[in-house]
């Protein structure tokens, strides 16, 4: 299971859009069901119900905010526990519904987003910037799916020598204008524990914007010199195979009104769209091994995000727990 992506805590949806009708919801190649257990509650099951194998996202919340399989009845809480079988009242709590649940997967509420561990014991919890948990900040979000595998989207986000030509007109004209045919890109990565710091600059000007990378899947930029602050951050999430959800969250602490709203938002939004065409034409799908493409100095930044992901994450995988169930006699 999760297969390239095993033991990582992604976000998988802002919670705003999690209520009380399940959800299916990809994440690595497998298809979770999530709803609003209570006020401040969610659930997160694989997207099996382990009777027939049918979906549960079919289903519907019961008034105590378990989830009752559409096929036959059964309803399972949020731990994964059976907690009723119809028509089989002699299956009591403590003669075989426990065995008979569903697989729950660990899962946290933080920064008005629902994190998903893909793999069912962590020893880490999620790791996330700050601005996400000041709630004085003006925040917006925005989702979308893209055809393409998630570390394409990911070193993308890391690349800064694109910024003057797929971003010409937006974000990448502040680098067009100061740069010329001999200009020199320099790029200082600096490790942190949560991934790493990269900090660009062109032939003698100063630094400008500074990017971070959070490790596995996530690109924080931030805009401007403090006091003001204008952070764009986006999560590449896998999702079905080869398809990657990209999740951006922009967050500021200026221009407060809903007019500034409106334009930062089409704004960072346009941004987006304007790396999608590109990310979705890769050939070969999945970033490759060794001297597959051809690289240079500039492109530090995306090599060291392609070494990471095929030490620590191609080749992972966690163990399915539904095939160790004991056969029904």
């Amino acid at each position: 299971m999760f297969e390239g992506f095993a033991r990582q805590w992604t976000p998988v949806l802002p919670l705003r859009r999690i209520g009380s009708r399940p959800q299916r919801v990809a994440v690595a190649g497998e298809q979770l069901v999530v709803w609003r257990v209570a006020a401040h509650r969610v659930g997160v099951l694989l997207d099996r119900c382990p009777h027939r194998s049918v979906s549960l996202a079919l289903g519907s919340r019961t008034t105590d905010g378990d989830i009752q399989c559409a096929f036959h009845g059964w309803r399972f809480d949020a731990s994964g526990s059976c907690t009723r079988i119809p028509f089989n009242p002699d299956l009591t709590a403590g003669h075989g519904r426990d065995r008979r649940g569903a697989t729950a997967l660990p899962h946290r509420e933080l920064g008005g987003l629902l994190w998903v561990f893909t793999g069912f014991d962590p020893d880490t919890e999620p790791q996330l910037p700050e601005t996400l948990l000041d709630e004085s900040l003006i925040r917006f979000t925005h989702t979308e799916t893209w055809d393409a595998h998630w570390t394409r989207a990911m070193e993308n986000m890391l690349d800064y020598p694109h910024l003057p030509y797929v971003h010409r007109n937006t974000i990448g004209r502040f680098v067009r204008a100061k740069q010329t045919p001999d200009s020199q890109l320099h790029q200082e990565i600096r490790d942190t524990g949560f991934g790493y710091d990269l900090v660009p600059w062109l032939d003698e000007n100063d630094p400008g914007a500074t990017l971070k990378w959070y490790a596995p899947n996530s690109m924080v930029l931030d805009t401007l010199p403090a006091p003001r602050m204008m952070r764009i951050q986006v999560y590449c999430i896998p999702a079905e195979t080869d398809r990657v959800r990209m999740l951006l969250i922009t967050t500021r602490n200026f221009a407060r009104n809903p007019a500034a709203s409106l334009a930062f938002n089409r704004f960072n939004t346009l941004v987006l769209h304007q790396d999608r065409a590109v990310v979705e034409s890769s050939d070969p799908v999945v970033v490759p091994r060794g001297a597959v493409e051809t690289s240079v100095p500039t492109d530090r930044a995306t090599l060291r995000f392609r070494s990471w992901f095929n030490r620590e994450l191609r080749d992972s995988e966690v163990a399915d727990p539904r095939a160790q169930r004991p056969a029904e006699r």
